[in-house]
């Protein structure tokens, strides 16, 4: 028998109607107990304790505790796993980085994930500049002079990294690709291993982040400049690498934000994307991640969503030419 094509219409927009209504509804009384937020790194390091400040501040605005649970692993894959497999009910979410979302896929296609089909984007959390350093009896000391004797002496300086594929190997990558110079990449088994071989003189240069502070300001290393588009509060001195080293493609940020399983109701999305600006807009918890290098970002899903496109156009060539290769 022929079904009507009104009918057929009809159908169809009641029950996107009705979609629409379950999801409002479920939105009004969302969320009505703990949700989890899942962590998949060690606790402990600088972001861990930056994000169990942003998450206390969001817990308040939803009026339900949030409970961070760390599931390291595989970079972070573990726990981006764990959320990405749950139920899409709000009530599981956790922190992505640009390490997670836009680098391992690039390195490894198997790790191909992207917004919207594999997970939901919330927002934006925070963002991160990283400082270029050097060994103090380097035989340059500021950001024209070390590409100056690069160039003059190619392959001869080393640059030191947490390891292969992470934000201060590929910042490095960069450089080198924009200022048409090469050196020797020396990766090390994490941040803390690698600040040590800069101390030893193992290494030349390297980037890394807040934890280089008290190094600089006690002249145990010398600061080359920072890697965001502009200067760093916690650095006021050094210059970017696009002013000091005439690079003005070169910018170098991580950044982290929130996520939710695929599918997961728009309402709910809603109140969450809320919740998260509200806290991040909080004036004590700015100062607080001021106070710890951190730059505040916020702003809608679609905000996320499009970040992580264009940063992976960013770095999809860098990645190809440094071939670069996850142990």
């Amino acid at each position: 028998m022929a079904f009507p094509l009104r009918h057929l219409i009809r159908n169809i927009a009641a029950c996107a109607g009705a979609a629409v209504l379950a999801s409002a509804a479920w939105a009004q009384t969302y969320p009505d107990r703990p949700i989890t937020f899942i962590y998949g790194y060690p606790a402990g390091s600088v972001s861990d304790i930056a994000w169990r400040a942003i998450v206390q501040e969001a817990s308040k605005r939803l009026g339900q505790p949030i409970v961070v649970e760390n599931k390291p692993g595989a970079n972070g894959r573990i726990g981006l796993d764990m959320v990405m497999r749950a139920k899409p009910d709000g009530y599981t979410i956790g922190k992505f980085n640009n390490s997670q979302l836009v680098v391992a896929p690039l390195i490894d296609p198997k790790l191909a994930i992207e917004p919207g089909r594999n997970y939901t984007p919330i927002v934006l959390g925070i963002e991160g500049y990283l400082l270029m350093v050097a060994r103090p009896d380097a035989p340059f000391k500021d950001l024209p002079s070390f590409i100056a004797y690069a160039k003059a002496n190619p392959g001869k300086l080393t640059g030191g990294s947490p390891g292969p594929g992470t934000g201060s190997h590929l910042a490095l990558a960069m450089v080198g690709a924009q200022a048409g110079i090469d050196y020797t990449q020396i990766h090390y088994k994490g941040a803390v291993p690698a600040m040590q071989g800069l101390l030893a003189g193992d290494i030349d240069v390297m980037f890394t982040d807040v934890i280089a502070k008290p190094y600089v300001e006690s002249g145990k290393i010398l600061g080359l400049g920072v890697s965001g588009s502009s200067r760093w509060d916690l650095f006021p001195q050094l210059p970017t690498l696009k002013e000091a080293a005439n690079l003005p493609a070169f910018q170098a940020v991580t950044w982290q934000g929130v996520l939710a399983p695929p599918g997961l109701p728009a309402g709910v999305a809603t109140v969450l994307n809320r919740a998260f600006n509200e806290a991040l807009a909080s004036p004590e918890l700015r100062a607080r991640m001021a106070a710890g290098g951190w730059i505040i970002r916020g702003g809608t899903p679609e905000d996320a969503a499009k970040l992580i496109r264009s940063d992976t156009e960013l770095y999809r060539p860098v990645v190809k030419a440094a071939n670069i290769k996850l142990d």
